[in-house]
């Protein structure tokens, strides 16, 4: 009896596993929200209190000092041990001018989803080796052990 309860418990958690997952990310834009931004007359502040922080910033401004946000949505679909596919993407750029009032709105057209950038910076400094790292606290426990002994 236990090893047939065992075995339909194994099943049932194999099951579970090959299930798809769906996953959403970013913002859940919406068309309907973002029409109803007035070009001209709306700033970064309006836009800022109705829709919260964008996704991403342009990190630098035009030569006419124009800069853009980004309010992404993704929808990504996981099965089971596979790598998560995208489903669905939706960019709305938001571009203001120099005085931060809006300048256009836009859903973005690009074929390719947005990808995560796994690199990492490397930062200069001192690094520990395993010996380093092993014995390195070591030296703080004695130091206390010393002390209570006076």
């Amino acid at each position: 009896m236990k090893g047939l309860l065992l075995f339909f418990f194994i099943v049932l958690l194999g099951f579970t596993a090959c299930e798809k997952v769906v996953v959403n990310r970013g913002y859940v834009v919406q068309l309907a929200d973002f029409s109803k931004i007035v070009v001209g007359k709306d700033t970064a502040r309006s836009v800022f209190s109705r829709f919260g922080s964008p996704t991403m910033r342009s990190s630098v401004k035009a030569d006419n000092g124009e800069y853009s946000w980004y309010y992404v949505s993704k929808r990504m679909e996981k099965d089971g041990f596979l790598d998560p596919k995208v489903i669905d993407q939706k960019t709305m750029v938001i571009t203001f001018g120099a005085d931060g009032i809006v300048r256009s709105v836009r859903e973005s057209t690009y074929e390719r989803p947005v990808s995560v950038v796994t690199e990492k910076t490397k930062t200069e400094g001192k690094t520990k080796g395993v010996v380093s790292e092993t014995f390195g606290g070591l030296g703080k426990y004695m130091n206390r052990y010393l002390d209570k002994g006076k």
